[in-house]
C-alpha cells in the first residue's frame, strides 16, 4: 500500500528534492523549507541550491522567530497587565487601578457616581480563629458577592485585605449597598463551615464639585472609619464634617506625638489634676483620683476624651499612659509636701497598657521607685471594658500587681452587663459607683435601691466603696446614711493642680478651726 507522501511523489513527478531545517540562532528547529524538482539535480546544482536556500531558511527562521516573539510579547504584556492592575486571590481591580478609574469617570460622565469602600468587620478575629485559608476563601465569597452586586467587573476592586471598594452610577448607592450587605449577612459556607459576618460601607460621592480622585477615595475612607467607629450604622455616607473632624484628629495625633516625645517634665504640656476621694470618718484629704489634662500651644486646650481617643486610634496610648504616671508621682510628691501627711493615689489604666503587661510593670515599679514611694499608697483603677477585653492574662497581671502591695478598683461600677461577674472573677479590692446613679438617686426610687444594695453588697465582700459624682449635701446625706464611707465629687472639691489643693485644704482646715473655736 502506498502512503500519502509516496503518492504525492508518483503524482507530480518528483525526482528529487532540497530540505534545510529553519532553526534559530540557538539551534531551536521551527520548521523545514522544501523545495522539490521533476528533474533529477547534478552535484553542482545541488550545491548552489543548498547554499541559497540555507540563506533563505535563515531569513525565514528569523522572520518566524520574530513573529513568534511578538505574538508571545503580546501576551505576556497582557498578562503583566493584568497582574498589575488586577488582584491575584479574588481577580478584582485592584487599589493602582482605581485612581485611573475614578479620574476617567471624572473626565467622561457628566452624572455624579458613588464610590463605596468596604470593610470586613473584625476580620482579624475570623482570620485568627478559623485560618489564613477560610479567610481567603471568605475574601473570595466577599469579592464575587460585590461582583454580582455590581455587575460591571471594571468597577469593583480590593484594596487590600479585607478591604473593598466598588463605583456605581446608580441614583440610589443605598439601595445597592443594602442589597450587597442582604446577601452577605447569609455568611460563608462550606461543608465544614457557616460562618457570619458583618460588613461596613462608607460611601462618597462626586456631585460635580470636581473633586481629584484622591479626594473621592479619602472621602470614602474617613466615612467607613466614622461607620466602624460609631456602629450606629453599616452604611455611613460621606460630609464635611468628617473632613474637619479627622483633620483635627490628625493635629492632635501630631502634637500628642511632638509631646510624648519631650523627656523633661517641666515641659509638659500635659499635666495631671487631682480630686480628692474623702473617707467622712476622718474627713482628711489623704486619697486622690489622678486625671490628665493637657494646654496645648498650639491647640489650645484639648478635652480628654479627644486626645485619649487619639492616643488609642495612634497607639500612642501606652507612652500616654507611662507620662500620667510620671506626672502622678511628682503631684503626689508635691502634695505631700503641702499638706503634710501620707497621700494615696488612684491612677486609670487602659486595656492597651495591660496588654504589654511587662512593660507596664516594669514602669510603674521603676517611677515610684524612683520617687521612694510605695506600691501600696496607689490604686490601679480599671473599667469594665479593660476586663471584657482579656480573662487570665488580665486576672494574672492583678493579681501580681496585689502581690507587690498595688490595690486594684472597679471603676464606674453598675454601667455595664457585668459587674458583678467581675467582683467574683478578678481580685478586685475597691469598687467606685458610677456618677450617673448618685446623680439619678434624689429623683428616682429605683437607682436609690441599686446604691443601697451596691453598699451591702461591698459590705459583704469586704471591698472597699466609693461614690463618684457626690455634689451636694442631700447626696453625701443619704450616702452616709447608707453607710459609704468614700466619697468624691464636687461637693469636696473640682479635680485641681496640687497646688491649688493644698490651698484649698490649707483654708478647709482654717474654716473648721474658726466653727471649733
Amino acid at each position: 500500500m502506498v502512503n500519502p507522501h509516496e503518492q504525492y511523489i508518483i503524482e507530480h513527478g518528483i525526482e528529487s528534492y532540497i530540505a534545510v531545517p529553519l532553526k534559530t540562532h540557538n539551534g531551536e528547529v521551527l520548521g523545514v523549507l522544501l523545495s522539490t524538482y521533476t528533474y533529477a539535480l547534478d552535484d553542482k546544482q545541488c550545491d548552489d541550491l543548498a547554499y541559497y536556500h540555507k540563506l533563505f531558511a535563515n531569513l525565514v527562521a528569523h522572520s518566524l522567530r520574530a513573529k513568534w516573539l511578538s505574538a508571545r510579547s503580546d501576551t505576556l504584556v497582557e498578562q503583566l497587565s493584568y497582574e498589575v492592575s488586577h488582584d491575584n486571590l479574588t481577580g478584582l481591580l485592584n487599589r493602582s487601578f482605581l485612581s485611573d478609574k475614578l479620574e476617567r469617570l471624572n473626565e467622561l460622565q457628566n452624572d455624579p457616581f458613588t464610590l463605596a469602600y468596604i470593610d470586613i468587620d473584625n476580620f482579624k478575629s475570623i482570620n485568627d480563629l478559623y485560618g489564613n485559608y477560610i479567610g481567603d476563601q471568605i475574601i473570595k465569597f466577599v469579592a464575587n458577592t460585590i461582583k454580582d452586586t455590581v455587575k460591571d467587573k471594571q468597577l469593583a476592586f480590593r484594596i487590600a485585605g479585607d478591604e473593598f471598594a466598588f463605583i456605581t452610577l446608580s441614583g440610589d448607592p443605598f439601595e445597592l449597598c443594602h442589597s450587597l450587605i442582604e446577601k452577605l449577612e447569609k455568611g460563608y459556607q462550606d461543608p465544614a463551615h457557616n460562618i457570619k459576618f458583618s460588613v461596613s460601607i462608607g460611601l462618597a460621592r462626586n456631585t460635580g464639585h470636581n473633586l481629584t480622585s484622591d479626594q473621592i477615595i479619602l472621602n470614602a475612607s474617613l466615612a467607613l472609619k466614622d461607620c466602624k467607629q460609631s456602629r450606629h450604622t453599616s452604611i455611613q455616607c460621606y460630609d464635611t464634617h468628617l473632613s474637619a473632624q479627622y483633620y483635627r484628629r490628625a493635629l492632635v495625633i501630631d502634637a500628642l506625638r511632638q509631646e510624648l516625645e519631650k523627656d523633661c517634665l517641666s515641659q509638659s504640656e500635659i499635666y495631671v489634676v487631682a480630686q480628692p476621694i474623702v473617707d467622712l470618718s476622718s474627713d482628711k484629704w489623704d486619697y486622690f483620683e489622678i486625671l490628665a489634662r493637657w494646654q496645648s500651644k498650639a491647640l489650645g486646650a484639648i478635652y480628654p476624651i479627644e486626645f485619649i481617643e487619639a492616643a488609642e486610634q495612634s497607639g500612642l496610648i501606652v507612652e500616654l499612659g507611662e507620662r500620667i504616671v510620671e506626672l502622678a508621682c511628682k503631684a503626689k510628691a508635691e502634695l505631700e509636701k503641702g499638706l503634710g501627711h501620707n497621700v494615696k493615689l488612684g491612677i486609670n489604666c487602659s486595656a492597651h497598657e495591660l496588654n504589654n503587661s511587662t512593660r507596664y510593670m516594669q514602669h510603674i515599679l521603676s517611677t515610684i521607685r524612683k520617687y521612694d514611694f510605695a506600691p501600696s499608697d496607689f490604686t490601679i483603677e480599671l473599667t469594665e471594658t479593660v476586663l471584657l477585653s482579656q480573662t487570665e492574662e488580665v486576672k494574672e497581671i492583678l493579681n501580681k500587681l496585689r502581690l507587690l502591695g498595688f490595690k486594684v478598683a472597679l471603676d464606674d461600677f453598675g454601667t455595664g452587663y457585668s459587674s458583678l461577674n467581675y467582683i467574683h472573677s478578678y481580685p478586685i479590692d475597691c469598687i467606685k459607683i458610677d456618677a450617673t446613679f448618685i446623680k439619678n438617686m434624689l429623683t428616682n426610687e429605683t437607682a436609690e435601691r441599686v446604691v443601697w444594695l451596691i453598699v451591702q453588697l461591698a459590705k459583704q465582700l469586704g471591698v472597699s466603696l466609693v461614690a463618684e459624682g457626690v455634689e451636694d449635701q442631700q447626696a453625701l446625706d443619704k450616702l452616709n446614711a447608707m453607710g459609704c464611707p468614700l466619697i468624691q465629687g464636687y461637693y469636696f472639691s473640682r479635680p485641681e493642680t496640687p497646688e491649688v489643693l493644698i490651698s484649698k485644704n490649707y483654708e478647709r482646715n482654717a474654716q473648721r478651726q474658726v466653727s471649733n473655736g
